[in-house]
């Protein structure tokens, strides 16, 4: 009795076990059709291109959640049902894709205020051109900072291939202040020096998608650079820009001429975004060197890695983790590491510079009201960078500011803060953000203002 009772426990341990190591799954059913509904701009092959799903694909319900995720995660459609039907024939089943598309373009004023930089413009985005997930985005903007003109056209899938592509242009007039380099942890870095930079930039971009959520890219670009109204700032004398109190000019942050440079991108991402609410993570690293060989007047490189982590709480709430480090070696003034402003809320504008830089981020948003489509989030956030010269100070093509090496604890600084967010279903954009950082260090606070096209 002893011994059967034994047996039966030892069979059912090891169903046990099994049942543990290889639970049952839901059975699958393979694709024999797929039927896409409710689309009347994106076509059905984009709809299916995004959806990663074609006949004789094998289908359970984790592939169709998936399936629905990949949809709503594209920004292209309000709504998204995916259900399967039998086909009558008993060899495999319909998959039924319903997408209803959202507004897919935009044409919108925008206005900003934010620390030295105070404007507006008027753009045109749209997000899906042809019914092909391509994106168009034409932007030009007047500010007493940054006044510039932005064109870029975007091609997530080649002719319905692996390869993607980017075509872009960049001019900019811009009004740059220079600010002293920190002397201790806790201190607000004054300006010293103000120009006009002037820049004009193309570009262009090539990828493949080597597996979902994998891909790898080349880029090569051109520009010209160039500097006018150089001067002091108010307030600053001339020994806190040449390091000389008897010098008589004051010099151009950097030299004239092309910069030409290629880029290596490497990129892991598996975001989703579920109607504004992000998961997953993503990660860049990056590679980018002049090219003197066609031209450049500098040479440089550099190298970056950044990572986000997304995590959705309590179906509504979102937690954002951000970090990156670069280095780069012989920067010119317009390659640069910068911090302070839109991601260093609470101190100005690009009030650090340098070739090394470390950067955190944590920002957790939380719904406030959602009214037929129009939703208001509310977030806080913490910022944290670290960015001097480390790779010395003796660039030919550069001016450097007295001290800008600085090391030790002085170039941490940190800020928290809080803002809002609206949005509207319908549309793929934001359409304001409000938020008032608080920079620890310096003990003051700066207000961040965009209305119109803010992403």
């Amino acid at each position: 009795m002893r011994r059967a009772s034994f047996a039966s426990i030892t069979a059912l341990g090891a169903l046990g076990l099994a049942l543990l190591l290889d639970p049952p799954t839901a059975r699958a059913e393979r694709i024999v059709e797929i039927r896409v509904d409710g689309n009347t701009k994106t076509t059905d092959e984009t709809v299916k291109l995004i959806a990663d799903i074609e006949p004789g694909d094998e289908l359970s319900p984790d592939v169709a959640a998936r399936v629905r995720r990949d949809l709503v995660s594209s920004g292209l459609f309000r709504d998204v049902e995916v259900y399967w039907e039998a086909t009558g024939g008993g060899d495999g089943v319909r998959l039924v894709i319903v997408a209803r598309d959202k507004h897919s373009w935009v044409i919108a004023p925008a206005f900003y205020n934010q620390p030295t930089n105070k404007g507006g413009g008027v753009g045109f985005g749209e997000n899906n051109l042809f019914g092909e997930n391509k994106k168009l985005l034409l932007y030009g903007q007047v500010a007493t900072g940054d006044s510039f003109f932005i064109g870029a056209y975007v091609d997530p899938s080649i002719a319905q291939t692996r390869l993607h592509g980017q075509i872009d242009v960049y001019l900019k007039s811009g009004r740059v202040f220079e600010y002293a380099a920190p002397t201790a942890w806790r201190d607000d870095p004054k300006a010293v020096r103000q120009s006009r930079l002037w820049y004009a930039n193309l570009g262009g971009r090539i990828g493949v998608d080597l597996w979902k959520g994998v891909s790898l890219d080349a880029r090569l670009r051109g520009a010209t650079v160039g500097y006018s109204d150089v001067q002091l700032a108010e307030g600053a004398a001339i020994e806190d820009v040449t390091g000389d109190p008897t010098s008589t000019t004051v010099p151009s942050p950097g030299i004239e001429g092309r910069d030409v440079s290629t880029e290596l991108i490497f990129s892991v991402d598996t975001r989703a975004n579920w109607y504004g609410i992000s998961s997953g993570s993503r990660v860049v690293a990056t590679y980018e060197r002049a090219l003197p060989g066609l031209g450049s007047d500098f040479a440089y490189w550099y190298a970056q890695l950044s990572v986000q982590r997304a995590i959705r709480l309590m179906a509504r709430h979102n937690l954002i983790l951000k970090g990156a480090f670069g280095y780069g070696e012989d920067l010119p003034f317009q390659q640069e590491y910068r911090a302070g402003g839109t991601a260093q809320r609470g101190w100005k504008n690009d009030q650090f510079r340098g070739d090394v830089r470390a950067t955190a981020n944590v920002e957790y948003t939380v719904p406030l009201f959602t009214v037929k489509g129009l939703a208001v989030r509310g977030l806080g956030f913490a910022d944290a960078s670290y960015v001097t010269f480390r790779d010395g100070t003796d660039t030919p093509t550069r001016d450097y500011l007295p001290g800008s090496d600085v090391m030790g604890l002085a170039p941490l600084k940190t800020s928290v803060g809080v803002g809002t967010r609206l949005y509207l279903r319908q549309i793929v954009l934001p359409l304001l953000g409000l938020d008032f950082g608080y920079g620890l260090e310096r003990g003051d606070y700066e207000i961040y203002l965009a209305i119109g096209l803010t992403d």
